[in-house]
């Protein structure tokens, strides 16, 4: 150990989920550029790649816990293709928007379950 070394900050050792979190959020925002750009819709360039995380982490939260209170389970590829559907919400309408049309939704499928148009299996990888 030289004599500097014991001023250097130590890192923090990062959890099981910081690392899966690094790992996973680069694929997710790939795959959802990968078939917007194949399908010429949102996200585009408008929607930065934190953007895409933070709606990817919102909606399928806020439906996961939703499926939670019905007794079901929703399966990831459905869960991506609400936040697929978001994407559009967001960049056509805004955050405001985006908050009030996501609440409008739970609270549907929470009365009447997941809408047609979203039970298909959206693969991110």
């Amino acid at each position: 150990m030289g004599l500097f070394d014991i001023f250097k900050k130590k890192e923090q050792p990062k959890t099981m989920l910081d690392q899966v979190q690094a790992l996973a959020g680069p694929l997710i925002v790939n795959g959802y550029r990968r078939i917007a750009a194949a399908n010429n819709i949102a996200p585009t360039a408008k929607t930065s790649d934190q953007k895409i995380i933070e709606i990817y982490q919102r909606v399928g939260s806020a439906f996961r816990e939703a499926s939670n209170q019905r007794g079901e389970h929703i399966p990831a590829g459905h869960l991506n293709t609400v936040v697929l559907k978001f994407f559009q919400v967001y960049e056509m309408l805004g955050d405001t928007m985006f908050y009030e049309h996501l609440k409008y939704e739970v609270d549907k499928y929470i009365q009447e379950g997941l809408r047609p148009d979203y039970e298909q299996d959206l693969k991110l990888f």
